[in-house]
């Protein structure tokens, strides 16, 4: 019933998300990591029963990292849950209570503090379930003699090991809410310079930004880069899934370019599945560099929705302002790199050349 529940929170996830899908795959190889760890000091002091469960263990989070690959988040869930209540009853019931095996339960409640949980009861009775379990499991538990007597030095070693594992697992989980929080914080709010749909600046908002950056008179005294990032074949997209797969597209681009940019940097949403980032105090090279990031991120995360697995890719122009040039100038570099790109193939970043005469106002 718990696996359910917990389940039914986990569908809540933007699961589409890049972050969300890096920090599963981190989170199943630092748990794979853990058990194989366990597995040979276990078979160091030759306790078969353990053997066995993390041997069962390994295999597990082997199969929930291959099966990340094609973000089969039900089953890898199942096997997650499954893990944490299983070893928390056997390991204990071999080695003790105090072996420390039992704090894997406390993994459990701030899981649920991520989802977006209607009504909020059902969040607040999945943590009290949690804290039931671990009572039964303490009442049960706390006062029976371990099945396995250890020497006072490895039975320490354990239960410091296991508080260790314990609170940097609960440290982990709460660094990635505060970040998914965040950048969540940054879509949620409708205010009127933000992009409704992906949270990005809209085009009136980055084009504010430009006339304070050029008005500033510090602009003589650092570089500045615009890279324009088309999605290739947006609108084939569209067509062949459907405007809610193609406004998923737009979020999941949205995130990965806020994910790969400085923090002074600027990602607006230019118009259809155009966007537009300002780099300012950024020359060419770093423009360049945001952009293969961007790339790698695409290529390694791709989209999932509704089932299907779709593979996106963009076109990047870029352009560094030069000595004397106002932004429509430097904008129409970019903007011509980016045709040029397009034309030549599509996913390729291509830099603005700088001896092109541009005198045609935006």
């Amino acid at each position: 019933m718990l696996f359910f529940m917990g389940y039914g929170f986990m569908k809540q996830l933007t699961m589409e998300s890049s972050r969300f899908q890096l920090f599963v795959r981190q989170a199943l190889i630092l748990a794979l990591s853990v058990h194989t760890l366990f597995l040979m000091l276990f078979v160091a002091l030759n306790i078969p029963m353990l053997i066995m469960a993390h041997i069962a263990s390994v295999v597990l989070y082997i199969l929930a990292i291959r099966l990340s690959r094609s973000s089969a988040f039900k089953t890898i869930a199942a096997l997650i849950w499954i893990d944490l209540f299983g070893h928390a009853l056997i390991s204990s019931e071999v080695l003790g209570w105090q072996s420390g095996f039992h704090l894997y339960l406390l993994l459990l409640i701030p899981i649920t503090f991520l989802y977006d949980v209607k009504p909020q009861s059902r969040r607040i009775l999945l943590v009290e379930v949690s804290v039931v379990l671990y009572l039964l499991l303490d009442y049960h538990l706390y006062d029976q003699a371990a099945m396995v007597e250890l020497p006072p030095i490895y039975a320490m070693l354990i239960r410091y090991l296991n508080a260790i594992v314990c609170f940097a697992g609960l440290s982990y989980q709460l660094h990635f809410y505060a970040t998914y929080w965040q950048d969540r914080g940054y879509q949620s709010v409708d205010k009127p310079d933000t992009d409704k749909l992906t949270g990005l600046h809209n085009r009136e908002a980055i084009l504010s930004k430009i006339d304070e950056i050029f008005s500033s008179s510090s602009l003589t005294r650092q570089h500045m880069s615009l890279i324009i990032a088309d999605i290739d074949y947006f609108k084939m997209i569209n067509e062949q899934y459907g405007h809610n797969i193609g406004d998923a597209a737009l979020v999941y681009v949205a995130q990965i370019l806020h994910d790969s940019i400085r923090q002074n940097d600027r990602a607006s949403r230019w118009g259809g599945g155009e966007f537009l980032l300002l780099l300012p105090g950024g020359p060419l090279k770093s423009a360049e560099q945001i952009a293969e990031r961007v790339q790698n991120k695409l290529r390694s995360l791709p989209l999932h929705k509704n089932g299907k697995t779709i593979s996106i890719s963009m076109t990047f122009g870029i352009a560094e302002l030069l000595p004397g040039e106002d932004f429509n100038q430097c904008l129409i570099r970019a903007d011509m790199a980016l045709r040029h790109g397009k034309e030549h193939g599509r996913n390729r970043i291509e830099l603005a050349a700088s001896d092109i005469p541009v005198t045609t106002p935006v």
